[in-house]
């Protein structure tokens, strides 16, 4: 889940020949396109506009900005290369194309993209906060707050930097702090689909089911085609044991992101829910073939497979849960189970009580390790 680039727009009207007024008027038109965010009408008034005249670089950044804003990555990064080569230094055409890159996926090139328009310009935002975007992909969180705390102190209303860095605090295990970023970007951009749902998923991690369901059906109701959204509803009503009703909007979210893992893994949670077992454990599996490290997949299989007698394989999905996830209470607890229920006690207990060193603030997981291990005596 990303923002959109915020891109340069440079309106230089001036560059172009007064002698040339279709290539002026079919500029201008691409301006006003893109001020009103119909970027599909800018790529063609750009693309007239260089027609009558090829050389001007400022219609080529903007056709760039354009083809980004249509999903053309590949094609922007040519119109912010040709646009640079009327000046190799200029900041702007080397953020865009650090952006292009991004888009992309090709991380390390917008690193050195954004890293050359920071050494031209220090205080230049944009590029701060991209440049943090992409090290918190990477899983450089020290670098990457670094930069995004740069970019709040140069521009402390940016909302992208604080979205950045909100979800980088989801990331790393600090819901409270994400809920303070995520609140703050939305007071200057409250349409932010990309807030909104961090926000919702911020007030899940915090055990706040209603405030995330409420931010869920936000988004949902802006945009009805969002999975992401229809699988945060989906996760609150599991959580609210709606498990039919989960089942229902997920299976839909299946529409638009069916090869996305986690809506698989929160089918697999409504149909356990349900004690539909066997069929929660193909979307489990489902939910591993997209992602083979899926700690929580491997968790769901295993209390799924242990529910249906079969104890071996939900041994082993359980050992994979905690190889991926070696923390995991949960899976510690499940594990007892397992060995509880193949009158493993030595095993049992020794999992059990791994489980209550590793529970943390969970109450509701506290009792039921207390109470596996009361029943061993």
């Amino acid at each position: 889940m990303r923002v959109s680039p915020r891109l340069l727009i440079p309106v230089a009207l001036a560059v172009l020949s007064a002698c040339n007024d279709i290539a002026i008027q079919r500029y201008n038109s691409g301006i006003d396109a893109l001020e009103r965010g119909d970027t599909a009408a800018a790529v063609t008034e750009f693309e007239a506009s260089i027609a009558a005249r090829p050389s001007d670089p400022d219609a080529h950044m903007n056709l760039g900005v354009a083809l980004l804003g249509v999903g053309d990555p590949k094609r922007a990064l040519k119109e912010f290369q040709i646009a640079a080569e009327s000046d190799p230094d200029d900041v702007d055409a080397h953020l865009n194309m650090a952006e292009a890159y991004k888009a992309m996926g090709s991380f390390q090139s917008a690193k050195t993209e954004y890293e050359y328009a920071l050494r031209r310009d220090p205080d230049l935002v944009e590029a701060r906060t991209g440049y943090g975007q992409i090290l918190m992909e990477a899983g450089d969180y020290a670098g990457a707050t670094e930069q995004l705390l740069k970019a709040i102190t140069l521009r402390p209303s940016d909302a992208p930097a604080q979205f950045h860095l909100a979800w980088l605090y989801l990331r790393t295990d600090r819901p409270l702090d994400a809920t303070h970023y995520f609140l703050r970007g939305l007071t200057s951009d409250p349409a932010s689909a990309y807030g909104r749902l961090g926000l919702a998923e911020s007030y899940l991690a915090r055990r706040m089911t209603p405030d995330a369901m409420r931010e869920f059906q936000k988004v949902y109701a802006a945009d009805t085609t969002s999975a992401q959204a229809m699988m945060g509803i989906g996760e609150c009503q599991i959580r609210d044991g709606n498990f039919v009703q989960a089942g229902a909007i997920l299976r839909h979210a299946l529409q638009f992101a069916p090869d996305d893992p986690r809506v698989h893994k929160l089918i697999g949670d409504s149909y356990a829910g349900q004690g539909l077992n066997v069929q929660a454990v193909g979307h489990y599996r489902m939910a591993i073939q997209l992602r083979d490290d899926y700690a929580d997949a491997y968790l769901g299989l295993g209390t799924a497979l242990e529910a249906a007698g079969d104890l071996d394989q939900a041994e082993n999905a359980l050992q994979a849960a905690l190889l991926h996830a070696p923390k995991s209470a949960e899976a510690m607890y499940r594990l007892g189970q397992v060995y509880a229920d193949k009158e493993d006690t030595g095993r049992a207990r020794s999992y059990y009580e791994m489980a209550l060193d590793a529970v943390g603030d969970d109450r509701d997981l506290r009792g039921r390790i207390a109470a596996a291990l009361a029943a061993l005596d």
